[in-house]
């Protein structure tokens, strides 16, 4: 992986370059030690690829080739970090451009392909190759949907790829802790000012909501829907004071005023006696929000809290656009088509899924034989694996981290998990 400096002198310089005929399909890609190799599109090759320091090799098809990087089988490789390749025809000719260039140059080999299935572009000079990153958000805030992803995925752009990247997060929440929010909160406006963040949303209710508001842009699936952010305070059923829910209102309008969505729409999100509404300029198509029933279009009345469709959201100009696709969203992203730098972002999220699901499966029976839910031929034996099943539970707690207080985990019961595995292992030794 480089970073965009990196990169941009790779462009500039063209150290390495790809040259291309969209007539025959012929690639030469010229290598960083001038080495240049030849063949088409859609051939197989193998990449002997060199990243910090660390050798692998890549088998794939040659899908596309540009100024900077290569695409093999779906990933995005530069150029820069290739230092071999293997299914064409590499030659010991140096690069013209090149100071160490030599006068030998072996013919070139091509496949035997008529017909070409795709063309190559080539990345004009000084344009860097666009991608994002995608990070999936799903489930609860708290526990599948957290802080921690995100600042694991933000490590891995900033140290492998530099500033100026593009970060979508894929929201489906119906929402979650508030308290685990502020932490997304604080971990994204760290990072916006290096970094473009989108949110793409399937569903956002509640903390994921305020997580969409957090992003530089918003953008709906067609289905998608934004809104509901009430606070409750312990359960659904106790809705928290107003006290509290002014402040969240406020807490919400701050986070809006930074971005280009009008604060205006926070409070009837939060409390069901707020209203909001807007009107349009028939000739310049500005748009002007209301925090009452006063405006052309209003959206909120008292006895709902709002929840905006795509539709809703788009015409209402809260919305930069709705796409359910990847190339749709690229268009609307400004960008040449979809592609995904790496899948760091959604192996991380499906890692984090895998072990939080493992832990919910077994989680009860776990509590449950902590407590003398367990088989045993003698009383030393049933005292031992109600230890054995505290012990998992403290193993549990050190690999959950931040979310497992939101799983019964809290440092408080851990305590009291630590106290009892000893009051149990002092029953254990008593009937030695």
């Amino acid at each position: 992986m480089i970073n965009i400096q990196t990169i941009k002198r790779v462009l500039f310089f063209t150290t390495c370059f790809v040259s291309a005929s969209l007539f025959a399909g012929s690639v030469n890609i010229t290598l960083n030690d001038g080495n240049v190799w030849s063949g088409d599109l859609e051939q197989t090759i193998t990449l002997t690829i060199s990243k910090r320091g660390k050798t692998s090799q890549v088998e794939g098809i040659l899908e596309r080739a540009t100024g900077a990087y290569i695409i093999v089988s779906g990933d995005l490789i530069m150029i820069e970090e290739i230092v071999a390749i293997e299914g064409g025809a590499e030659t010991p000719s140096k690069d013209t451009n090149s100071e160490d260039s030599s006068s030998e140059e072996a013919p070139s080999t091509t496949t035997d392909e008529d017909e070409i299935k795709k063309p190559i572009v080539l990345a004009a000079e000084g344009e860097l190759p666009k991608g994002v990153f995608v990070l999936p958000l799903y489930e609860m805030v708290g526990t599948y949907f957290r802080p921690t992803e995100i600042q694991q995925l933000i490590d891995h752009v900033d140290e492998e790829y530099g500033p100026g990247q593009i970060i979508i997060l894929d929201i489906k929440s119906g929402g979650g802790s508030v308290k685990v929010w502020s932490d997304i909160r604080d971990t994204v406006f760290n990072a916006r000012d290096r970094h473009r963040f989108i949110a793409w949303i399937q569903s956002a209710g509640s903390g994921a909501a305020a997580t969409a508001f957090l992003c530089d842009e918003i953008y709906y699936r067609s289905s998608g829907y934004v809104g509901a952010i009430t606070m409750y305070s312990g359960s659904i059923e106790n809705v928290a004071s107003d006290h509290t829910l002014y402040g969240w209102i406020e807490e919400l309008q701050g986070v809006l005023a930074k971005t280009s969505h009008t604060p205006a729409v926070a409070g009837c999100m939060v409390k069901s006696n707020q209203q909001f509404s807007y009107s349009i300029d028939p000739e310049t198509g500005k748009f002007t929000y209301f925090y009452d029933s006063s405006g052309d279009e209003v959206l909120s009345t008292t006895g709902q809290n709002l929840m905006l469709s795509a539709g809703e959201a788009l015409k209402a100009g809260l919305s930069d656009g709705t796409a359910d696709t990847g190339e749709q969203l690229a268009e609307l992203l400004d960008l040449e088509e979809w592609i995904e730098y790496d899948t760091f972002g959604k192996d991380i999220a499906k890692r984090w899924q895998a072990t939080l699901k493992e832990f919910e499966d077994i989680r009860p029976k776990l509590f449950a034989q902590f407590q003398g839910d367990v088989d045993g031929r003698t009383a030393k034996q049933r005292l031992s694996n109600q230890i054995n099943a505290g012990e998992t539970l403290l193993r549990w707690a050190k690999k959950l981290g931040e979310t497992g207080p939101m799983l019964g985990l809290s440092d408080e019961n851990i305590i009291l998990i630590k106290t009892n595995i000893e009051n149990l292992k002092h029953d254990r030794q008593n009937l030695d």
